[in-house]
């Protein structure tokens, strides 16, 4: 199929080409592969590929250190679940400015202190523009650069939100109007925007922390031009929100050196893309971090956890702002010649990573060059994989009036697993997967002291577990299982 957005397709093969600093994009016109120029590639662990994409250290139960920046690399001594390692992120222990004033539940979780957080679906009341996000019941699911004709079979599927869209001649009326909500991209004018209730938020440059999408000669133009940006579209006065997507910025390296706190900074919603489970290089880029704990795999479903901790770490509140992060359903625009496509249950083990890392939103890159499976590969790919990916995400929004409540600061004594501690309506809820050098096996689990219940739920798998003198046990077979367990308080 034919992109109508030229501009998309360029960015999208040069930032998988492997390049650190391109230069300046072709014109919308020109529909052909680009290869960037690169300046200093000191090895081909640094070669970048661009697409739309979370630490292995247990969100619940940090204690942060210095407010980090973009040129240091932030340690902690965490007291979570995973095994500590020097080179671990973390999460700023909560304080009053990030915690929302809202009542705890009754129970013994009562006292337990609260992961910093931006407020859940609350902190979209903060912009009338985006009034349709402001729903505990809706936890966003996106894709990006969805085609205008699928709404009805993404939404089916169990996405919510488009995270840009084509600009082929359709409208976007075409999409809301099937319940679908949008963030718009540059190719849509704001006349075509218009006052449509369903588009929620303005989308800026893909990934200008490495140079792509913005067309900077260095890190402090690619800023400038972001701030430009987002200047442009705060003078539009709608009330929408404006995300970006970043790439390896993240990982505190030489991309967006000195400037990825800024970066973050400047919009008010971000989402980060590196698909750990598909592409060698990108995980060859993870291993140069410092921030990454040494030997570990990245082709991990913790890999996406941990990218979400890395956003977090360049906040100057952590948890300010809401971060989503991205999961590939298929392979993605990749050039290398051993790059993988990810399978439906490593898919749903890096969203669950993720949200176990307090990403407050998935996006899921589409787009796809495995012969397998056509080009947009949540829609055009067999039944059998489509019904494996439709139940991942339902499960995932049954449990989003959970998953859109503040977190507990809880460690539940087990080494190697990632968790995180919830509590709605009389039960908590206790989050589990496995974390970056965790091994699979046996589990037991510590529940905090004065909960009532005898017995453990596992949600959705129609089995249940008994505590005894507090803790509970329970199996994961592969690196990318997870369980969520619930609990009469």
């Amino acid at each position: 199929m034919k992109f109508k957005v030229s501009l998309f397709v360029a960015v999208m093969a040069l930032a998988l080409s492997g390049c650190t600093t391109p230069e300046p994009l072709p014109t919308p016109s020109v529909t052909t592969t680009v290869t960037g120029t690169t300046t200093a590639t000191p090895t081909a662990s640094e070669t970048s590929t661009a697409t739309p994409t979370a630490t292995s250290t247990p969100t619940v139960s940090e204690t942060s250190t210095a407010t980090p920046t973009a040129s240091e690399t932030p340690t902690s001594t965490p007291t979570g679940s995973a095994t500590p390692t020097v080179s671990e992120t973390p999460t700023a222990t909560p304080t009053g400015s990030a915690t929302p004033t809202a009542t705890p539940p009754a129970g013994s979780l009562a006292n337990l202190a609260r992961i910093p957080w931006d407020g859940g679906p609350g902190y979209w009341s903060k912009f009338p523009g985006a009034a349709k996000l402001n729903n505990p019941n809706l936890f966003p699911v996106s894709v990006f650069f969805g085609k205008p004709e699928h709404a009805a079979q993404l939404k089916d599927l169990g996405v919510n939100v488009y995270q840009e869209a084509e600009h082929d001649g359709s409208t976007l009326t075409s999409i809301t109007d099937t319940g679908m909500l949008v963030i718009a991209g540059q190719e849509w004018t704001r006349a075509e925007v218009g006052t449509n209730a369903g588009v929620v938020g303005w989308a800026t440059y893909d990934e200008c922390d490495m140079g792509l999408g913005c067309s900077g000669s260095n890190t402090q133009e690619n800023l400038q031009q972001m701030n430009n940006l987002v200047a442009k579209i705060r003078a539009y006065g709608d009330g929408r929100p404006i995300n970006a997507n970043y790439g390896k910025g993240i990982l505190g390296t030489w991309w967006a050196n000195g400037t990825m706190d800024d970066f973050m900074a400047v919009v008010d919603f971000a989402s980060a893309d590196n698909y750990a489970y598909t592409s060698p290089a990108v995980g060859d880029a993870f291993k140069v971090s410092p921030a990454w704990p040494a030997e570990a795999d990245p082709a991990v479903s913790a890999a996406y956890g941990w990218q979400v901790d890395r956003m977090r770490s360049f906040q100057a509140t952590p948890g300010a702002k809401p971060n989503w992060v991205f999961v590939e359903s298929a392979r993605p625009y990749l050039s290398e010649s051993n790059a993988k496509t990810i399978t439906p249950e490593q898919m749903e083990g890096a969203m669950w990573s993720g949200i176990i890392h307090e990403a407050r939103g998935i996006s899921i890159f589409q787009h796809n060059n495995d012969p397998a499976y056509g080009n947009y590969s949540l829609v055009d790919i067999p039944a059998d994989r489509k019904a494996k990916i439709k139940a991942a995400l339902g499960r995932i929004q049954a449990l989003a009036p959970v998953l859109n409540t503040q977190s507990y600061v809880w460690d539940a004594g087990v080494a190697g697993a990632d968790t995180m501690l919830k509590a709605k309506d009389g039960s908590a809820y206790l989050f589990a997967g496995i974390g970056l050098n965790g091994a699979t096996g046996s589990k037991t689990f510590t529940l905090p002291a004065g909960i009532t219940g005898t017995q453990v739920e596992v949600v959705g798998e129609g089995r249940t577990l008994q505590i005894s003198g507090g803790k509970f046990t329970d199996s994961f077979a592969n690196e990318y299982t997870h369980h969520v367990y619930k609990i009469t308080i």
